[in-house]
Parts: C-alpha cells; sequence; structure tokens
C-alpha cells in the first residue's frame, strides 16, 4: 500500500509584527524568526520501524508576505532533522502553479476555491490534494505539534484499513491524542460557566466509551485531524467542508458517514499531543464553538432523500458531538453565554462579559447558515471529485510541480524523451542496492556512467506500446511497471494484465535483435528505468567486453527465469482446462 503523510506547518510575521487585516487566523502559527514545534515532531519519527513512506511538510503561511522566510526556515528544520524518508516541501507557490494548471484543463471557478491555504479546513484539502498527486493509497494526516511515542504507528495506522471489519469497509482510521500526563481527556479545568456547556465533559464520556474500552477497533463518532488515516477511495471523494472554520476532523467524520463510508477508532494508535496555550480569550473560543455547531446541525436538518447518500442524525454521533446537534443547543448557548457574562463581571471585565453576552445574538442571528447547507456541501464534493478527475489528468505535470522540492532527492531534468541527467554517485548508490548487480566490482559499476540513462515516468504513463521497436535495454530502479497484452481488434474487453515489473527487474533484453515489443507497459506509479540503448550496449561490448559479457550474462538469466514462468503459467492453465473438461 502506497502511502503518504501530511503534515500542515502554520507560519505567521515575525515575532513582535501584528496581526493585520487580512492575515489568515490559526490557533497558534510560529513566526518565521522563531523553530516552533515542527523540528520535535520530525525528530520522534526517527524511531520509526518502518520508513517506507513519503513525506509531504505543507507550509502554509498567514500571508503572502512571509511565504519566502517560512521556507526557508522550514527547509533549515527538515535538512537538520536529517530523516531517512522521501521528503516533499509543499509551498503556496506550488498551490498556484497547480492551480493554473488545473484551471487551463478546465476546472471551474467553483473547483479553483477549493485550492486554498487559508483555513483550516481548506488546508486538510490540500493535504488530500498532495496525497492524490503522490497516489497514496493512504493518507496519514498529522500536525506539527504532536510527538510520535510508537515506533510502529505507520503500519499499525495502516493494519485495517481497505480490509473488512465488522461488515463495513474501513475507510478511515481514527487514532487519538494523549495529553503531557499521558491520558486521552483534554487537558482543560472546569469552569462554573460549563454547567451547560459541558463539551470537555460530554467527550470524556465519548472516550471512556471509544478509546478506554474494548475492542480494538470500532465505529466512532468523533475524530482527530492530527491522528487520522485516510483511504483513498474516502479522500479523493470526500473533501473537507470549506464552511467549517473549527472541527473541521469531526465534520469530516459525520461527511464520510453521510456519503457511506465508514470510520473506526483503533484504540492502540496513539500520539502525543503538545499544543502551544492558546491565546484567545474563552468568550471567542465559546464562539467559534457557536458557529460550528450550529452549521453542522443546520447540515443535518437539511438533508434530504438523494442517491444512495445515507441519512445521519444527531444521535448517530452520541455522545460527542452528538449531544451539540440536538434542538437544545440553542437553549445551552443561551445558559452557558449568560454563565459566562456573569463570571466576566465578578472579575471586572465588563468588555469581555459584553462579548458572551453578543454570543447569544449571534448564535441567532450570525451563526445559522442563510443558505441550505446541505446542498452546499454536496456542490462542494461534487467540484472535489471533478478537480481530483483533472489531476489525473495532468498528472505528469502537477506531479512535475512537487517534484521540484522533492528534498530527498537530486534535482530531475528531463528531456523530451523523459531523460533525466544521472550523476556518478547516484548510478553507484543505486547499483549497490540491486542483488542482480553483485557480480560486478565497484569499478565495474562505475564504467556504466558513460552507457547509461534514466528514464522517468508518472503515473499511468505510457512506457512503450504493442509494436513499438525494442531500441534499448531498462532496468527498473524505482517504482512499478504494468504489463498488459492487447485484445483483439474486434474484443471490447479492457487489456489483459499480465505481470508487474519491480526494481531489479529488466525489460528489453533482446534488444540486439531488432525486435519488437509484444505487450504493452505503463508506469502503474512514479517509475524510474536505467536504460543502455542498443548502439551503447553495443560499444559496451566493443570497449569493455568482460563487462559486456557479464551484463549479457544477467540478461539470459532474467530472460531465462521470464520464459521458466511462462512455462509454468502454461502448464497451471492446461491443467485448470483438463480439469474443467472431465468435471462437466
Amino acid at each position: 500500500m502506497r502511502k503518504t503523510m501530511i503534515i500542515p506547518t502554520y507560519w505567521c510575521r515575525k515575532t513582535g509584527d501584528p496581526w493585520q487585516e487580512g492575515d489568515a487566523v490559526y490557533d497558534h502559527p510560529t513566526p518565521v524568526d522563531q523553530e516552533g514545534t515542527l523540528e520535535r515532531t520530525l525528530v520522534s519519527m526517527k524511531q520509526f520501524s518502518e520508513k517506507d513512506f513519503k513525506l509531504v511538510i505543507l507550509i502554509c503561511p498567514t500571508t503572502p508576505e512571509v511565504e519566502a522566510a517560512a521556507y526557508e526556515q522550514v527547509l533549515r528544520i527538515v535538512v537538520r532533522a536529517q530523516l531517512n524518508a522521501e521528503t516533499y516541501l509543499f509551498t503556496a507557490g506550488d498551490l498556484r502553479e497547480i492551480t493554473e494548471i488545473l484551471r487551463k484543463a478546465g476546472l471551474n471557478d467553483r473547483g479553483v476555491q477549493l485550492l486554498s491555504m487559508f483555513g483550516y479546513s481548506n488546508v486538510r484539502n490540500i493535504c488530500l490534494l498532495a496525497a492524490s498527486t503522490l497516489t497514496a493509497d493512504a493518507a496519514l494526516l498529522i500536525d506539527d505539534d504532536e510527538v510520535f511515542e510508537l515506533p510502529d504507528f505507520v503500519p499499525r495506522s495502516l493494519e485495517f484499513l481497505g480490509r473488512r471489519v465488522y461488515g463495513d469497509i474501513v475507510h478511515g482510521v481514527a487514532g487519538y491524542y494523549l495529553n503531557s500526563k499521558g491520558q486521552y481527556y483534554d487537558d482543560v479545568i472546569p469552569e462554573p460557566w460549563m454547567t451547560y456547556w459541558d463539551r470537555f465533559g460530554c467527550k470524556a464520556r465519548a472516550f471512556d466509551q471509544i478509546i478506554g474500552s474494548g475492542p480494538r477497533l470500532k465505529r466512532t463518532p468523533f475524530a482527530f485531524g492530527g491522528a487520522m488515516i485516510l483511504h483513498r477511495e474516502l479522500f479523493e471523494c470526500v473533501p473537507f467542508d470549506p464552511l467549517v472554520t473549527r472541527g473541521e476532523d469531526v465534520d469530516y467524520l459525520i461527511n464520510s458517514r453521510i456519503f457511506g463510508f465508514s470510520f473506526f477508532l483503533d484504540n492502540t494508535l496513539s500520539i502525543k499531543h503538545l499544543p502551544q496555550p492558546k491565546s484567545h480569550p474563552q468568550w471567542k473560543r465559546l464562539r467559534e464553538d457557536i458557529y460550528r455547531f450550529v452549521y453542522q446541525r443546520a447540515k443535518m436538518q437539511s438533508q434530504h432523500k438523494t442517491g444512495n447518500l445515507v441519512h445521519v442524525s444527531p444521535e448517530d454521533f452520541d455522545p460527542y458531538p452528538g449531544e451539540f446537534l440536538k434542538p437544545d443547543l440553542d437553549e445551552k448557548i443561551y445558559r452557558s453565554s449568560m454563565m459566562l457574562s456573569s463570571q466576566y463581571l465578578a472579575n471586572n471585565d465588563p468588555d469581555a462579559a459584553m462579548e458572551a453576552m453578543r454570543n447569544i445574538y449571534i448564535a441567532k442571528h450570525n451563526a445559522p447558515p442563510a443558505f441550505d447547507a446541505f446542498r452546499a456541501y454536496l456542490d462542494t464534493q461534487a467540484q472535489w471529485e471533478k478537480l481530483i478527475r483533472l489531476v489525473r489528468q495532468e498528472r505528469y505535470a502537477v506531479r512535475a510541480v512537487l517534484e521540484r522540492h522533492n528534498i530527498s532527492a537530486p534535482e530531475i531534468h528531463l528531456d523530451k524523451e523523459h531523460r533525466r541527467r544521472l550523476t556518478r554517485e547516484e548510478l553507484l548508490a543505486v547499483l549497490a542496492k540491486l542483488p542482480i548487480f553483485s557480480v560486478f566490482t565497484e569499478q565495474e559499476h562505475a564504467v556504466f556512467f558513460d552507457y547509461c540513462h534514466v528514464k522517468t515516468y508518472y503515473e499511468h504513463e505510457t512506457v512503450f506500446t504493442s509494436g513499438d521497436y525494442n531500441e534499448e535495454v531498462c532496468l527498473v530502479l524505482k517504482g512499478k511497471l504494468r504489463l498488459v497484452a492487447n485484445r483483439e481488434a474486434n474484443s471490447r474487453s479492457a487489456p489483459l494484465e499480465i505481470a508487474y515489473l519491480t526494481p531489479g527487474s529488466f525489460l528489453g533484453e533482446n534488444c540486439l535483435s531488432h525486435s519488437v515489443f509484444r505487450l504493452s507497459g505503463t508506469a502503474a506509479e512514479f517509475t524510474e528505468l536505467l536504460c543502455i540503448s542498443r548502439g551503447r550496449l553495443k560499444a559496451l561490448l566493443e570497449e569493455h567486453p568482460a563487462i559486456g559479457v557479464k551484463l549479457l550474462q544477467c540478461f539470459l538469466a532474467s530472460l531465462s527465469e521470464k520464459i521458466m514462468r511462462s512455462n509454468e503459467l502454461r502448464r497451471e492453465a492446461a491443467a485448470y482446462d483438463h480439469n474443467a473438461v472431465n468435471e462437466k
């Protein structure tokens, strides 16, 4: 399973520079002259037992004015962390380029609005976009204020993904947060005004039911945005709702349920969450909760029968967030705001008391959407699917944008024949990892440099088609090549899948015989081939016969293995046909 971990990291103006109108608002963005918490997260990943995944650091500036400084700061942090994982930096500039590519391909203005790094929901959608572009089967959403404590976090998070559990396919897996004390509860001190706004008590009951009891995997009414693992079928269909400014993780679970996808929580999949202290006053945090719950309730209330969608109710998400999506939400808001206002007055803070009182007005007049929230989300979902289709269509160009900031790989320069320059150090490092080249000495490896070139293909790109002349012999360095046999011209059947070539496999070993390909080949994922043309191979045989003979022996061994495998398949097919005839 191809997996991509995406970590958004938020950056703002320098320390002391005030927030300005138009800047994005996040809980605790890092000033570009500070280090923040990202390095702590990355360093904790060094303990991973498995590092076979792509890592995307999504750099989210609060204003375009800090984009360059944020990139340089994140680059320094990532390089210093020295992770042994393929790492990409995804910038706001990259997103603008991708947007332009997709706009030229036919993306309309409504779709373009989904390509934004302003707001938590939009940022999460760009995380999903990155996973789709990198052809991930699983997207692991992590936050930059977390610390990994499980060495097997990655394989554990994927253990059930895509499998059937309790009659449902697991399309989403929720991990859970541990606080600084190693507990799964919110690290919050209850206050009197929370008597009717018992959000944290309600969450604690939900956590005890889902996290604190068996079995290990169970359906969950809540999820955490920084410990969320999504299957490709889910994240390419269901987007985060950009109209939800807070609580986008729980809202995503609700939307997933509406579209028939199942979310499960794994009560062994924990991650330590160490956020910076929130600077917003309590009346403002309550206001943010009011906006999110009123909107989510409106979305539920405006549901109507549409195709195969699932009708959900607040009770489906009890005790949390269900308790805050029911008709008594207005009463909760009124009583809690009155008590919070009284508490501010007792502390001689009349301005805050007035803001707390304003929450009652906002809940009645501002928070309820003046449109059909359910229909609006259906439109967003439809636009998201169109966007993903265009990403697939323009995969080569979109992927090329991301590859420019693949800091784990050398810069790739491709010509019109998909070739790129290969350094001597790269070639030696690659050949040393391939068992088939163990018969060559290090000095003989170095000789190959003058005769080889590398070809690069992105997912779904055609490498060759049946009938093409075989002009070179290639070795799969990276990725996977899909071989298919074309059907008869009058057949309506799809091409017949024959095999996959993986790293270390040869292709076109008989190029010296002026043969043609009998099969067609496409890149099943991002693929690189080490190639020697017919002419360069002849030159190698003439100039370095000892090396050339060894290489031909490798070709013969590869062809022999393929012939043996082909004969085995024929025997198996013949035996199957014989048994079928006898049964009749």
